[in-house]
């Protein structure tokens, strides 16, 4: 862990913040004392320790466990003046709302310093705060800790795997719900897609337009012909006509053939303008038949219910693959506490 101490220069709590350094290494020294004590005098492993190298316990219970009840004593009375100082300081500096305020906020500091050995676990909370303190203005720097940057990876990992089998649990419930027919279906048409109508009617407008336009584009060519023939084979077909035809020995073929192109260019033109005019976004008509596409989809129907159960299914199982991935597994960096870890930066704890 390294010490910027050029960020202390300028701030005045310079002299907090060098008081909460050496809270660091008091508290770091008297939790690790307190916990080689329960170890070795309160754990299988001292137990084990006994038997093969006695001489070790007896001489550690002798000459250090008795001194550990005295200096915590002394380290008690410590963080009792430091804990009564600080809270004189906010006080001072109003804060907090009431002054009373201070040993409820910081109930951590108030009950770490009861020499209790279940209260005394709470002073790694205190050194928390303080690491977390001085890391967010930057005296500290835990992201080049390799011990801090492997925690804070493998917490991610817990975090990650705890998160993803909680949502697949959700998703899975879902997923019942709509397989026994829920209110699920039906209320994606009323709750989600209704309310969105204002939107999804322009769009599906607009799309209309858009395909006709592209299908006029294609087929353009191929129309004026087709027309011909289809009218053509009309008139061929058509009795009146052919009656006609014939009374008119003489005139009748070119009167057919004059009549034949006039009818072609008249279609022709007039499906032209219709496709043109449908091809338009402000076509009221387009609109009109998006809007009633819009109502027939989002009315209740059993094979669109089916359809539709089908693809939420569908749509959950794909979200249950996706979740159900390590991404921790996929990260660049996985398994590599270097500089690919996602503490690099010096900033990762602000």
């Amino acid at each position: 862990m390294k010490i910027y101490w050029r960020a202390l220069k300028g701030k005045s709590e310079a002299s907090a913040l060098v008081l909460d350094l050496l809270l660091i290494a008091m508290i770091s020294l008297n939790l690790l004392w307190l916990l080689t004590d329960v170890i070795l005098l309160n754990s299988g492993l001292g137990i084990l320790l006994k038997d093969h190298v006695p001489g070790l316990i007896e001489g550690y219970q002798r000459n250090w466990h008795n001194k550990l009840l005295v200096y915590d004593t002394f380290f008690t009375f410590f963080l009792i003046t430091e804990l009564c100082l600080r809270w004189a300081l906010a006080i001072h500096r109003k804060t907090y709302y009431r002054w009373f305020f201070y040993p409820f906020v910081h109930w951590y500091d108030v009950l770490g310093c009861i020499p209790l050995p279940t209260f005394r676990a709470l002073r790694l909370l205190r050194l928390i705060s303080i690491l977390y303190r001085l890391q967010k203005i930057g005296v500290i720097d835990l992201s080049e800790s390799s011990p801090f940057v492997a925690m804070y990876k493998y917490y991610h990992i817990v975090i990650e795997e705890l998160s993803d089998r909680i949502v697949i649990n959700v998703l899975e419930g879902v997923q019942r719900e709509v397989r026994s027919g829920g209110p699920l279906t039906h209320r994606l048409a009323d709750d989600v897609l209704k309310p969105q109508r204002h939107i999804i009617v322009p769009w599906l407008a607009g799309l209309l337009a858009q395909s006709s336009t592209q299908v006029h584009e294609l087929h353009k060519e191929r129309l004026g012909p087709y027309l011909d023939d289809t009218v053509g084979h009309a008139i061929a077909c058509n009795a009146d006509l052919q009656k006609l035809k014939k009374r008119l020995l003489f005139a009748g073929p070119a009167i057919e053939t004059e009549l034949q192109s006039i009818i072609s260019s008249l279609l022709t033109q007039v499906l032209h303008d219709v496709l043109s005019d449908i091809g338009r976004r402000d076509n009221v008509a387009v609109h009109d038949v998006a809007t009633a596409l819009f109502d027939t989809l989002t009315e209740p129907h059993a094979a669109m219910d089916t359809a539709l159960r089908s693809i939420v299914l569908d749509a959950l199982e794909l979200l249950k693959t996706q979740v159900g991935i390590q991404q921790w597994k996929q990260a660049p960096g996985a398994g590599n506490d270097g500089p690919d870890s996602p503490l690099a930066s010096p900033d990762a704890l602000t």
